[in-house]
């Protein structure tokens, strides 16, 4: 019997933390020279509630070859109502003289919490995701 409601239990909170966040494209992988490249990501919020995120960017694993400051996004923050989708844009564009190569950067959606009248005592697991970003500069997409 132990078994089972452990497992039913594991069942139910990968099923909650699955829930939070639904988001396509999930990679973006573009030349970026010339001019630039752009990207929509899509945000839908699958819960009864409504959800919160914060939107930013970080370097990629190699700060040498960054494209996080060549990185332009819109907006820095989304709050989506029950059964509601938004769109994260997104465009990069690499600066003149920027040697051939890959470049990366990771596009950062975090949850936040949304303020509420209710008093809840609930524990709530907020979801981050990061999107690995590659940007290709004098040569085709791989």
């Amino acid at each position: 019997m132990k078994k089972i409601i452990v497992l039913l239990s594991m069942l139910m909170f990968s099923t909650m933390a699955m829930a939070y966040i639904n988001l396509y494209p999930t990679k973006f992988y573009k030349n970026i020279d010339g001019d630039g490249a752009y990207e929509s990501f899509k945000l839908y919020n699958s819960t009864r509630n409504p959800v919160r995120y914060r939107i930013y960017m970080e370097d990629g694993k190699d700060k040498e070859i960054s494209m996080k400051d060549w990185s332009e996004f819109y907006p820095k923050s989304i709050t989506l109502n029950p059964l509601e989708e938004k769109e994260i844009k997104y465009y990069v564009k690499a600066p003149e003289g920027t040697l051939p190569g890959k470049y990366t950067a990771k596009l950062v959606i975090k949850e936040v919490a949304v303020p509420s009248k209710e008093k809840k005592e609930t524990k709530r697991f907020m979801t981050m995701v990061k999107i690995n970003m590659v940007g290709v500069v004098g040569g085709e997409n791989d």
